[in-house]
């Protein structure tokens, strides 16, 4: 939801870094940053908090640094949530149409919208989005916008996605912590989605793959709609540690290996190329082979490609991917992953760089795939209508929380 104050605030609370983010809308309907401030993430791993204190420390750096920068009050926030214990189950709900004039109401879908959050779950999960898929109008399949219809029955086909409560709960106990509270929880793969993929793109059928520090998401969509959501606990920490112990240099300089001279493909990498890790405490200067550490990214890259294109294929929808995969976050720009990506797969592959919304105006420093998640997280919230002041009762609660609305305001904005 957009404030008072026409701003939107972000948290991306991930294994490698913490982003607190905030623009406003200007008069001509743009978002503008007003400013990013990041941190190292010390209490995280695999996108889940390992270490509530750690984490806390972490989130009130870089919004004590937000706020000094940008000079502006923050009080809600829109915050990622990830990790392997993402699921996602498909449902099906009618209903038959009961007004006098036969037609279909927004009052309708949301009303069998809602009763997915009445899904049972397993002990210590929640329901986290509804995400409609197509509706069916007295027979009539493939409809995506069914307000307005005439019909005597509704069915609706929707993709629930289920979400550890624990791991929620500690996502807000971090974040109030601070003095903050959470305007909604939004599954991380959705926001980036936002930031990087066109309209085009989800209507042709297109793969994104968010690689992180500590996970891997994929989400598929088609004909506009997100048909599959999956997460690996793996990512690009994974590569600075295989790198570590084949090199036996240290995690820091790993990472600048990684980061400074990695490769995807060892056959597109000289073989005569060296780089000299100096000596230092203790340590005797080393000498690594451009070509070796290809092959050390090469093996653990190929590894989390092959667990995507296993996931692309167990949704059946493989021949239907118009638009090819998209690569983004922090690990999507190791040199020549595209090709290697697009050899294994068999799919045209580009890298998404959070750009490609003309509703946000981006500084350069922003225009960075590790960005895609906090820049999405502003985006769901601009889609969000401003809070009206309103002299009445407190309205009564709807069904599903902050999720459900969401999803409605998304659906029929």
């Amino acid at each position: 939801m957009i404030g008072k104050n026409n701003s939107i605030a972000a948290i991306d609370i991930g294994t490698t870094k913490i982003v607190a983010i905030l623009g406003e809308l200007a008069s001509d309907g743009k978002l503008k940053i007003l400013g990013m401030e990041r941190t190292v993430s010390k209490g995280v791993k695999r996108g889940v908090i390992h270490d509530i204190n750690l984490t806390i420390e972490g989130i009130q750096e870089v919004v004590a640094r937000l706020k000094a920068k940008t000079n502006k009050e923050i009080t809600t926030v829109y915050v990622g949530i990830a990790g392997q214990h993402i699921r996602i189950v498909k449902e099906r709900k009618f209903k038959y149409i009961e007004n006098s004039i036969g037609e279909i109401t927004k009052e309708d879908v949301e009303s069998i919208t809602s009763e997915n959050y009445k899904h049972p779950v397993e002990i210590g999960e929640q329901i986290l989005h509804v995400i409609p898929q197509e509706f069916v109008v007295d027979k009539e399949i493939g409809i995506k916008k069914p307000v307005g219809m005439a019909g005597r029955r509704i069915d609706g086909k929707f993709n629930i996605i289920i979400g550890r409560t624990a791991s929620a709960q500690n996502i807000k106990k971090c974040v109030q912590a601070v003095g903050l509270e959470v305007e909604e929880l939004v599954l991380e793969p959705l926001a980036s989605s936002l930031a990087v993929l066109s309209k085009e793109e989800k209507d042709a059928g297109v793969v994104l793959v968010d690689i992180g520090g500590g996970t891997t998401d994929v989400t598929v969509y088609l004909d506009g709609v997100l048909k599959h959501a999956s997460v690996f606990p793996f990512g690009g920490d994974n590569v600075t540690k295989d790198i570590k112990e084949a090199c036996s240099v240290l995690l820091k300089q790993a990472e600048g290996l990684k980061v400074q001279f990695g490769e995807a493909l060892a056959e597109m990498t000289p073989a005569d190329k060296v780089v000299t890790i100096p000596a230092s405490g203790g340590w005797n200067e080393k000498n690594i082979s451009f070509k070796f550490l290809a092959e050390i990214i090469q093996c653990r890259m190929e590894e989390i490609i092959d667990s995507v294109k296993f996931e692309i294929e167990s949704t059946g929808l493989r021949d239907k991917i118009g638009a090819g995969i998209v690569l983004t976050g922090g690990g999507s720009l190791l040199e020549n992953l595209d090709k290697l990506t697009s050899q294994r797969v068999g799919l045209d592959v580009r890298i998404g760089y959070p750009k490609g919304s003309e509703k946000i105006v981006l500084d350069e420093n922003l225009e960075h795939p590790m960005y895609s998640t906090s820049v999405g997280l502003l985006l769901k919230g601009l889609g969000r209508p401003k809070p009206k002041i309103e002299k009445t009762d407190e309205p009564a609660k709807q069904k599903g929380g902050r999720g459900f609305r969401s999803i409605l305001g998304s659906l029929f904005d």
